[in-house]
């Protein structure tokens, strides 16, 4: 049989927890096998400006278990009769606390070589090797099976001390503006089915100049082509010195102004996607004409 005759489809797995940062306090040798795997991934990363993966212990030596696993148990799915779903394998393995996006690919393939090029022909596969937001990796190969070897690459997005989570997971959520993450404290949030941004970290991230009135509550916004002005309390801004309607006027939490994300799309003609299971929010802003 040919290297690709055997390659096994992805059915990628994402799930979301928001608590405190735990990361193994122990090391852990790869094998060549595993080293190679995860060289191969973190040049692709590099190459499309992404960060590299860094190797976990507890997702390392979960891969490698459930590589092992396939094998004695004669099966390949995300699903194991013998431990469950990712979730479960992510709990037992002590990677409960703190990560914030897990996946999971698996393939089945005589050399490392052929595995790797078979997950980048897999879009689904490609995908989730060049994650922007995950951060740790565990790679499991272990020799055996129908296929010669089995690969398993845990991907975990662990929370930076930027990310600045609150203790309040229903309520929290991530804002990525034209793929990167915004940093802000306190951080965005949620409430009564609205999504907030600190106004002056999101409009100064997309190189907006933001001036605080404290006499007056105002903000001043300019931005390229939009200038904004909004009160606290006041659900009637100015955009280009038209009155704007706002869903909910802007608010004050923590000593930070927060404005609601609806009326940021609208003033500024942003694309804005919601992703419910990750708690996400993707703002992808127009290109503004060179002056």
């Amino acid at each position: 049989m040919s290297h690709k005759a055997r390659f096994i489809i992805l059915v990628s797995i994402a799930l979301i927890a928001v608590l405190s940062l735990s990361t193994a306090a122990y090391a852990v040798s790869l094998s060549t096998d595993e080293q190679t795997m995860l060289n191969l991934v973190n040049k692709e990363r590099r190459a499309n400006g992404l960060n590299p993966l860094e190797i976990d212990p507890k997702l390392e030596l979960m891969a490698r278990r459930y590589s092992q696993e396939m094998i004695d148990h004669n099966f390949f799915s995300h699903t194991s009769p013998v431990s469950g779903q990712l979730l479960d394998r992510v709990t037992a393995a002590g990677v409960e606390d703190g990560w914030l996006l897990a996946g999971e690919n698996l393939a089945g393939a005589p050399t490392v070589e052929a595995a790797f090029e078979g997950l980048m022909n897999s879009p689904s596969h490609k995908e989730n090797m060049l994650e922007p937001k995950y951060t740790h990796a565990g790679i499991g190969v272990v020799d055996g099976g129908p296929y010669g070897k089995m690969f398993t690459q845990e991907f975990v997005a662990y929370p930076k001390s930027g990310y600045f989570m609150s203790n309040n997971p229903a309520q929290d959520v991530l804002v990525y503006i034209n793929d990167k993450l915004l940093y802000s404290d306190p951080p965005a949030f949620i409430n009564e089915g609205r999504a907030y941004v600190p106004i002056r970290q999101f409009f100064e991230e997309l190189g907006s100049v933001v001036q605080w009135d404290s006499e007056h509550q105002q903000i001043a916004i300019n931005h390229p082509g939009v200038n904004i002005l909004l009160a606290i309390g006041n659900s009637v801004g100015l955009v280009n010195d038209q009155p704007v309607i706002l869903d909910t006027a802007p608010t004050m939490k923590d000593n930070r102004t927060f404005v609601p994300l609806r009326f940021v799309a609208e003033s500024l003609g942003a694309d804005v996607k919601w992703d419910n299971k990750l708690h996400t929010i993707e703002v992808t802003t127009k290109e503004q004409p060179q002056q």
